[in-house]
C-alpha cells in the first residue's frame, strides 16, 4: 500500500513539475492569452457606460478585437502539438479548438461583474504591470540569466522610457491619472515598464516561431517584422479599451479619431517603434563574436538610432495616410516646435 501511494505522489510531484516547466517555458504566450481575455472582460463587462457613450458606441465592435492577439495564440499552440510530435495528436488539436473557441465565447456570457471606476481600472493596471514585470524577470534570469535581465529590463527599459516620455513631452497624448512616476518623468512608471513587457514577450514568442517556421530563420528583418506584426496585433485589442475617454492615456485633439477611436498614428509609431529595435536585438543577438554584456553595450549605443529611425517610420507613413506635411500628426509637431522655439 505503501508503494502504491508513494508511486501516485511521485506520478503527482512529476506531473506539477511538468506543469510548471511548460508555464515556465510558454509563460510569455500565456501573458498574451490572459491579456486578450482580460481586455475583452473589460471591454464587455468592467468598462463604465460613459466611456461607450462618449464613443458614441456600443460594446460589441471591441469584443471581435481579440481576434488579433488570438491568430498568434492559436497559431502558437498549432505548431507546438505539429513540431512536438505527441503521441494522442488528435486529442490535443482537440483541446486546442475547444480552447480556441470556447474560452473567448465564455466571455460574452453575462455574468454579475461590477462596472469599475476609471481610478479602480488604473489601480489594477499598475499593480498588475509590476507583478508580469517581476514574474518575466524571474523566467529571464532563471532561462537566460543577468545579461538577457540587463537587455530587457535595462536598455529596453531606456528605450521605452525614451518613447513615452517624448510621446508626451511633444504632447501627441497625456497619461495623468497614475499614481506612481519615476521623478519628474511625464510617463508613469508602468506604462515605460510597459514597452519591456511587451518588447520581451514578442521576442521571445518571435524567437519560438523561428525555430518552428525555417522561413523565418532566414533572415533578421524578418523576425523583426514578425515582432512588429505581434506587436501591433496586441495593441490592435488593448489601445482601444484604454484610449477610451481617456480611461489610461488622452489624445491630443488635434488627432482625428481612427480605428474604435485610437488616432492613426498610434499604429504608425508602434510600428516605428519596433521595428528597427527589434532587429537590432535580434542582430546583436545573432553575433557570436560578442559577450553578452558586449552585446548590451552595443544595444544601448544603438538606442538613439532606433528612435530616429522610427519617427522617420512613423512620421513617413503618416505623411502618405494624412496627404502631405500638414495633416493633425505634423500639426502637433508644429505647436511642440513653437513652444519649443517661440522666436
Amino acid at each position: 500500500m505503501k508503494d502504491g501511494v508513494g508511486m501516485s505522489g511521485g506520478a503527482a510531484g512529476a506531473l506539477v513539475r511538468a506543469i510548471w516547466r511548460a508555464a515556465l517555458a510558454h509563460l510569455p504566450m500565456w501573458f498574451i492569452v490572459l491579456l486578450a481575455l482580460g481586455h475583452i472582460h473589460a471591454a464587455l463587462w468592467s468598462f463604465p457606460d460613459a466611456g461607450f457613450a462618449a464613443l458614441g458606441m456600443t460594446r460589441a465592435p471591441f469584443a471581435w478585437t481579440i481576434l488579433f492577439p488570438w491568430v498568434w495564440v492559436l497559431a502558437y499552440f498549432g505548431l507546438l502539438i505539429y513540431r512536438s510530435r505527441v503521441r494522442r495528436q488528435k486529442l490535443a488539436w482537440a483541446v486546442l479548438a475547444v480552447f480556441g473557441a470556447g474560452v473567448p465565447l465564455l466571455m460574452l456570457v453575462p455574468h454579475s461583474a461590477r462596472q469599475l471606476h476609471y481610478d479602480e481600472l488604473t489601480t489594477i493596471f499598475e499593480v498588475g504591470q509590476l507583478v508580469w514585470v517581476a514574474l518575466f524577470a524571474a523566467q529571464i534570469f532563471a532561462t537566460r540569466g543577468g545579461h538577457a535581465l540587463v537587455t530587457f529590463f535595462g536598455v529596453t527599459f531606456i528605450y521605452g522610457l525614451m518613447l513615452e516620455n517624448t510621446g508626451i513631452v511633444m504632447d501627441f497624448f497625456h497619461e495623468p491619472q497614475f499614481r506612481w512616476y519615476l521623478g519628474p518623468l511625464p510617463a508613469p512608471l508602468c506604462t515605460m515598464l510597459g514597452w519591456s513587457v511587451i518588447f520581451y514577450v514578442t521576442f521571445a514568442c518571435t524567437e519560438r516561431f523561428a525555430g518552428w517556421i525555417p522561413w523565418l530563420q532566414r533572415g533578421v528583418m524578418r523576425r523583426a517584422l514578425c515582432t512588429t506584426a505581434l506587436a501591433l496585433s496586441l495593441d490592435a485589442q488593448g489601445d482601444p479599451v484604454a484610449s477610451m475617454s481617456g480611461v489610461f492615456w488622452r489624445w491630443n485633439d488635434l488627432l482625428l479619431p481612427g480605428f474604435l477611436g485610437v488616432p492613426l498614428v498610434n499604429w504608425a509609431a508602434w510600428f516605428g517603434a519596433f521595428l528597427p529595435y527589434s532587429w537590432f536585438l535580434f542582430a546583436l543577438g545573432n553575433r557570436p563574436d560578442l559577450t553578452p554584456g558586449r552585446r548590451n553595450w552595443e544595444l544601448f549605443l544603438r538606442v538613439p538610432l532606433s528612435a530616429f529611425l522610427g519617427g522617420v517610420l512613423c512620421f513617413a507613413i503618416m505623411a502618405v495616410i494624412e496627404g502631405g506635411f500638414d495633416g493633425p500628426s505634423f500639426q502637433v509637431i508644429a505647436r511642440f516646435l513653437d513652444r519649443l522655439l517661440p522666436y
